[in-house]
């Protein structure tokens, strides 16, 4: 399947999915009213399954919310219900890795620059190997050439398939980056290359 019809069945599937937590929200306590079981227990009930519909809608929108903008070598990317805002400056990136694929994909990105951005973590060798350790041959690569430079690295884990739009301006926007072997096969999906 090519990955623009995959994002708009995922977002029919979260829109069908909003609109039935939304019937039940609404339909729930209608029934329970209309049946006249207003006792204690029920509306006890009632009110912790009012409650884990609106925290089910609330994660939905959360972990499908990706906005992302590139101009002027910037690349601002929002991500979750409450816009979280990662800028990264595009000509400082140095590598990019994606681990798993499809709406769980995680793109890694990692550059010599933290500007005005607490979601930008410097790396620590040690941390950073051991989660993300198909990265270790490109990372020492990179420290080879500059071993002085401080590395600070971002993961994007929120957004669905619309990952692979970003990975995609990622790709052409950071032009001194290196991309593992995992990033190529998921930019060949986000280009149309290759089907998810």
């Amino acid at each position: 399947m090519e990955i623009e019809k995959a994002i708009r069945k995922q977002k029919q599937s979260n829109n069908i999915f909003i609109t039935t937590m939304l019937l039940l929200f609404f339909l729930l306590p209608i029934i329970v009213f209309l049946s006249g079981k207003t006792q204690f227990i029920f509306l006890l009930a009632l009110i912790i399954l009012e409650l884990l519909i609106v925290l089910g809608i609330i994660a939905n929108i959360n972990n499908g919310a990706l906005w992302f903008v590139c101009n002027n070598n910037r690349l601002k990317i929002k991500t979750g219900t409450f816009r979280n805002e990662n800028l990264v400056l595009c000509d400082k990136v140095v590598l990019v890795h994606t681990e798993h694929c499809k709406e769980d994909m995680e793109i890694i990105v990692v550059t010599t620059v933290k500007v005005r951005n607490k979601y930008m973590k410097p790396i620590i060798e040690k941390n950073f190997l051991r989660k993300y350790p198909n990265v270790e041959a490109y990372y020492k690569k990179i420290r080879k050439v500059s071993s002085n430079n401080i590395y600070y690295y971002t993961a994007i884990k929120k957004g669905g398939l619309i990952k692979y739009k970003l990975l995609n301006v990622i790709y052409v926007n950071c032009v001194k980056a290196s991309f593992t072997d995992d990033a190529i096969e998921n930019i060949k999906i986000s280009r149309g290359q290759k089907k998810i």
